[in-house]
């Protein structure tokens, strides 16, 4: 049952991401222009989620929305010049065709033992989305930046 819930909201989540992003049909796939109109935009996604608890961060154009319940309100900041440098760096310090490859270091999702997470990256017009991993446990290729999103959201409580 637990995994018919948790394939529910993955599902609920990517229809509406989809819906901003018009139709996707696969990973690391182009998005249509109307997404993107400036080539450089970057926007993160960051969803963390098990039977009872949510969270889902996003960041684009110096802002970070926070949510910590699935129908709650969203919480907005800006991010400074500085902590979007640093934000940038990390991104870049990360291989985007590397990232729905990567390993999970552990399973304790698998038994609620931890949230189930994903880092979605949508950069110069290519979605980027890592496979599921351990809310603050990912891959060590991707444990910097976040790490990095996780103390920009604390920000934001």
């Amino acid at each position: 049952m637990k995994y018919v819930s948790l394939i529910a909201c993955i599902v609920i989540f990517s229809t509406c991401a989809n819906s901003k992003t018009n139709t996707i049909t696969a990973q690391n796939q182009t998005v249509p222009a109307e997404r993107n109109a400036i080539q450089n935009e970057v926007f993160l996604e960051y969803l963390a989620l098990t039977r009872g608890s949510f969270l889902e961060i996003k960041i684009e154009n110096h802002k970070i929305l926070v949510k910590h319940q699935q129908h709650g309100p969203d919480k907005i900041n800006d991010i400074s010049d500085v902590e979007w440098d640093v934000l940038m760096d990390e991104l870049h310090a990360v291989n985007l065709n590397e990232l729905n490859t990567l390993k999970a270091p552990s399973e304790k999702r698998a038994h609620d033992g931890a949230l189930s997470a994903r880092l979605k990256v949508i950069d110069n017009n290519t979605i980027y989305v890592t496979p599921e991993f351990d809310h603050g446990n990912p891959n060590t290729k991707i444990k910097p930046l976040t790490d990095y999103i996780l103390s920009l959201a604390k920000k934001v409580e």
